[in-house]
């Protein structure tokens, strides 16, 4: 969950991987064989690797890092269950608990980095962030994504979440490929205490919510270009959709109207187990990553909240105006926060909306 912040479209990050392999595999993107110690190598989303957001890092040692892309968190797990070796992977919180557990990321070392004092408390008291007595993730960005209309297109008098199985939208409506987004979409629908950990009991509404969610949908985007393509055509005035592209769809002429509640969420650094890179390098790099002149660069660029707690101060208070960065445990407070489902309600509630799928054909 919260993972569908993709600043770049999944299909330019897929192109770029193609690209890679057509030279060498994805070693061309950043050497991986087994002979001694390597520059630093993330484990990165596309669209996060630009030297604007580690300056610092860049002046000590002339150079960027080596990345190697992803387009969604479970690949990227998965490179690193088969063995692939990285210093530094950027994930949610929603997949430190698992990747702590295989043996994939190690503590953060927090006194090796200098602008640690600087993290909004909010965020280091977030779901998994510290287990154990130790952190496991140094937060970065953090933001919200939503449900939002098109005012245009449509008109609703008291918008809620409800707007997805409303037989008067049928066919207005699109639905996010990132299907535990969809679970909690249908866990707001249906008034569930807690939407990431619903009952046994308020699962049994789940195939009846799942199957009308289907049914109004045009159809399932895979990244935000694709939906904003359609809203752009008219042929879609419903949808999830990034917190940051509301903001821009706005300004471009794409009206949307954001529902409440917000579906919030924090990402960051976390220091592998098989890197090779010096951990000077790997903390210099984390350190530099804080620095507010990092955030403001990222803000500029995504319009997220930075983990560094006197980033907004630096930045023009009307651009940042109504967009919650400057207030993390307010914009938290107004959204369900998406953490990880726990492993047994996650797999059922997967099996219940692929049986929901399968029931349509």
């Amino acid at each position: 969950m919260g993972q569908a912040h993709t600043p770049i479209p999944q299909r330019m990050t897929q192109l770029l991987v193609v690209a890679c392999a057509a030279i060498g595999g994805l070693v061309a993107c950043g050497e991986n064989d087994d002979d001694g110690p390597r520059d630093l190598h993330l484990l990165e989303w596309n669209g996060y690797q630009h030297p604007q957001f580690y300056p610092e890092y860049t002046a000590k040692y002339g150079r960027s890092p080596d990345y190697t892309y992803f387009d969604n968190a479970h690949n990227a797990m998965q490179r690193m269950r088969t063995g692939y070796r990285v210093d530094l992977v950027h994930l949610c919180t929603g997949q430190l608990s698992q990747s702590k557990d295989e043996g994939l990321i190690r503590p953060i070392d927090t006194s090796r980095i200098p602008n640690w004092s600087t993290i909004t408390p909010e965020l280091l008291d977030l779901p998994d962030v510290r287990m154990d007595g130790e952190y496991w993730l140094m937060p970065w960005e953090w933001g919200f994504s939503t449900v939002a209309y098109n005012p245009d297109a449509i008109s609703i008098e008291n918008p809620t979440y409800e707007m997805f199985i409303d037989p008067q939208f049928k066919g207005r409506t699109a639905l996010t490929s990132d299907i535990p987004v969809n679970f909690v979409i249908a866990g707001v629908i249906a008034g569930w205490e807690d939407p990431i950990e619903p009952t046994e009991e308020e699962m049994e509404e789940a195939p009846e919510i799942f199957t009308k969610m289907l049914e109004n949908a045009r159809f399932i985007w895979t990244d935000g270009t694709q939906m904003e393509q359609a809203w752009a055509a008219g042929d879609v005035a419903i949808s999830y959709i990034f917190g940051s592209a509301t903001r821009r769809m706005n300004k471009e002429g794409l009206h949307n109207v954001i529902v409440y509640p917000l579906q919030t969420w924090m990402c960051g650094l976390a220091v592998t187990t098989n890197g090779r890179a010096t951990d000077e390098e790997v903390y210099d790099y984390l350190n530099a990553m804080l620095a507010p002149a990092s955030g403001a660069a990222m803000f500029d660029m995504y319009g997220y909240g930075h983990g560094n707690s006197t980033t907004a101060s630096t930045l023009d208070p009307e651009l940042i105006a109504g967009t919650g960065v400057e207030d993390p445990a307010g914009t938290f407070a107004l959204g369900v926060y998406t953490k990880a489902h726990p492993p047994a309600i996650r797999a059922k509630l997967f099996q219940l909306w692929f049986e929901a799928q399968a029931g349509l054909n």
